[in-house]
């Protein structure tokens, strides 16, 4: 049955719609926020922050009114009531092109038209222009468009979904969208579609859309011989009609899941000005990225994502954290990159977002200097040598973690004769910034024997030594595979030399640990450290499993030591295993698992990769403050199916391995009723 035009107004009334529809504002958004100058505003964020502190930025994304580097994909109904949409379409084509450039220098078209199964070679999907900056070709691509597609056929639905996949797997390399792109396909039609269509189902359909990150801009043109883009197969005319029926609300399922917008009730000879306006009113969701940050910083917006319509602003609450262990004195650095696209990246949904170097932010932090340096002095305990006391040198040191070692100052100085009792050293020393450390020392001076009032004199004192022993081990968190090292710090008060010094040290047991020996003050070749010495001894473990417990140390020697309370020293020990969980463990292609990481290094990259076939391109993801990641992996789409296990790469940790089966996508039967 022929289908009928509509009216059609002149072709200088529809050009000067098209021209006014650049003007036609967005929609408002449900956030009135105020409008910036530059895309991203503050483009850059420069401050000083202690560790631990936080700094609360309000941010502002004004959306493109097209998106970036868009890929316009024109797939124009071929049947015979497409009449007059078609010749809307040739006199409007400069307008649609000059909408898009003037946001869009770079943007391509394409012009593809479709048919129906029942009566058209391969569904009747043609491509009469490819992906091009040629005007011309586009041109030459409208008129090629023509209405002789579907006569014949049963009912009003046609093939669209067909096309759809056609656009999105590349149509033989005429559709092939540039990395970064945002594609957006105009489908225009007065029905609906086959499903499935030309063998391709709407799932499968619905999915190449979202692995190419297409959005798809429905045109529901109003005529009396077609059921609509959502229709149910009948439009209330006598023998046409689809049997089986067609399922309603395909082209808002599709919309709706690529995150496109569906014009309804559309003129056929308002086509060009609809599609104008839909391409400067498109849902855009604004989401982030963080790029090459320091794992001492933290960039977190909320919400995550935003959703506006193309054109408008975009509102996030940023915060930028410091770490409390933050190194001080440091300048920490972070890139967030604002993605402009249908979905958020880091979801379940497919496909990536398109990124824009204009929607980049740049943090720069430096940490303030607010730790002290590290003030050290030690007792000593001396005998008078006359009735004034003793003189004792000594050496005071300091270190500042920023600004190196310094020289404090102590009084008591070095040198001074200190008086029979015990007498406080205090010592300071001051950073660069101004933060400022305080150590004391008993020094004990010891009384000579009394003056013998007979024969034979006095005997001397017995020696002693007054040995002490302080441990630490680093780092704090350790790991599996990785050196952890204890330091002992030996010391003597005094006041005679200590002789035949030994340490001994005991670590957590557990298999394959492996343990370095110590090359001094060991029971094979003890050692002597003189009134006021300190010696330092290290010692290396590294343990292949998680353990918890305690690094013991014990210092002893000769002669006498009047304190032993301080020959012990203790420290806790943690070793963390890094842990990895794959869920599900059965996949098809195309779709992706999701990656847990428990007791991984903070701040570090993870590594994650495909033990067989191919791993799409993704930078390494960061472990967080808690050790912790989450993430999802894809297998690709036209990947192989078997067992493969993911790899977790970690530098200087053992690799971590999990296994995961990729199985086919479900095959389904043909679709063989048509239009009736």
């Amino acid at each position: 049955m022929p289908r009928r035009s509509g009216r059609r107004t002149s072709a200088r009334a529809a050009l000067a719609l098209l021209l006014l529809a650049g003007a036609v504002p967005a929609s408002t958004s449900a956030l009135a926020v105020s409008v910036p100058v530059e895309p991203v505003t503050p483009a850059s964020v420069t401050q000083a922050l202690d560790p631990g502190a936080s700094l609360a930025v309000d941010k502002r994304v004004l959306t493109p009114v097209v998106p970036p580097v868009p890929e316009v994909v024109l797939l124009v109904d071929g049947t015979f009531s497409m009449e007059p949409v078609i010749r809307d379409v040739r006199d409007g084509l400069s307008s649609i092109i000059q909408k898009v450039r003037s946001s869009q220098p770079d943007a391509r078209f394409a012009v593809t038209t479709f048919g129906d199964q029942q009566v058209d070679p391969g569904a009747g999907f043609d491509v009469t222009a490819g992906l091009t900056q040629d005007d011309a070709a586009l041109r030459r691509g409208v008129d090629a468009l023509g209405i002789s597609r579907g006569n014949g056929s049963m009912g009003p639905s046609e093939d669209w979904i067909n096309g759809l996949w056609q656009i999105a797997n590349g149509a033989g390399g005429r559709t092939v969208f540039r990395e970064n792109s945002s594609p957006v396909i105009v489908l225009v039609s007065d029905a609906s579609s086959h499903n499935p269509s030309n063998g391709h189902t709407i799932d499968d359909t619905i999915f190449a859309l979202q692995d190419k990150n297409a959005r798809v801009l429905g045109i529901d043109v109003d005529t009396p011989v077609g059921d609509g883009l959502d229709g149910t197969g009948y439009a209330g005319i006598p023998g046409q009609i689809e049997n089986p029926r067609t399922t309603p609300g395909q082209a808002t399922r599709i919309i709706g899941a690529t995150g496109g917008r569906k014009l309804s009730g559309i003129d056929p000879d308002r086509v060009a000005e609809a599609i104008v306006e839909g391409l400067g009113n498109l849902p855009t969701r604004v989401g982030h990225r963080l790029d090459a940050c320091d794992p001492a910083l933290t960039v977190a917006l909320d919400p995550p994502t935003r959703d506006v319509v193309s054109g408008e602003t975009a509102a996030f609450a940023e915060t930028i954290t410091v770490s409390p262990d933050a190194p001080q004195g440091a300048t920490l650095s972070c890139t967030v990159e604002f993605l402009l696209g249908t979905q958020a990246p880091d979801t379940a949904a497919i496909g990536a977002a398109a990124a824009d170097p204009a929607y980049t932010q740049q943090i720069s932090i430096t940490v303030n200097d607010v730790t002290a340096p590290v003030v050290t002095v030690d007792d000593r305990t001396a005998r008078a040598v006359g009735l004034g006391g003793a003189p004792i040198d000594y050496t005071a040191t300091a270190v500042d973690a920023h600004d190196g070692p310094l020289t404090p100052t102590c009084s008591p100085a070095s040198g001074h004769v200190f008086p029979v009792g015990t007498t406080t050293v205090t010592c300071t020393a001051t950073d660069r910034a101004g933060n400022t450390a305080t150590d004391t020392a008993v020094f004990r001076v010891l009384p000579r024997p009394s003056p013998p009032t007979g024969n034979p004199p006095p005997p001397e004192p017995p020696p002693s030594a007054d040995l002490a022993v302080s441990l630490s081990v680093a780092p704090a968190r350790a790991y599996t595979g990785r050196a952890v090292v204890a330091r002992y710090t030996l010391t003597n008060a005094g006041p005679d030399t200590a002789r035949h010094v030994t340490l001994d040290a005991r670590w957590p047991t557990a298999a394959g640990r492996a343990l370095s020996r110590t090359d001094r003050c060991t029971t094979a070749a003890p050692c002597s450290l003189p009134p006021g010495g300190r010696l330092v001894i290290t010692q290396t473990a590294t343990y292949p499993e998680a353990v918890s417990g305690t690094v013991r140390t014990t210092v002893g020697g000769r002669p006498h030591d009047p304190d032993p309370e301080d020959n012990t020293a203790t420290a806790p020990l943690r070793v963390f295993q890094p842990r990895l969980e794959v869920t599900p463990r059965v996949v098809r292609p195309g779709e992706p698992v999701t990656v847990r990481g428990t007791d991984f290094p903070p701040g570090e990259r993870v590594r994650l990769v495909w033990s067989t076939g191919l791993t799409a391109d993704a930078a390494p993801v960061a472990a967080g403050r808690d050790g912790r990641f989450e993430t999802q992996v894809l297998v690709l789409r036209k990947d192989r199916i078997g067992p493969r296990t993911l790899r977790a790469e970690v530098a200087r940790l053992e690799r971590l391995e999990e296994p995961v089966l990729v199985v086919a996508r479900a095959l389904q039967p043909p679709d063989f009723a048509g239009r009736g």
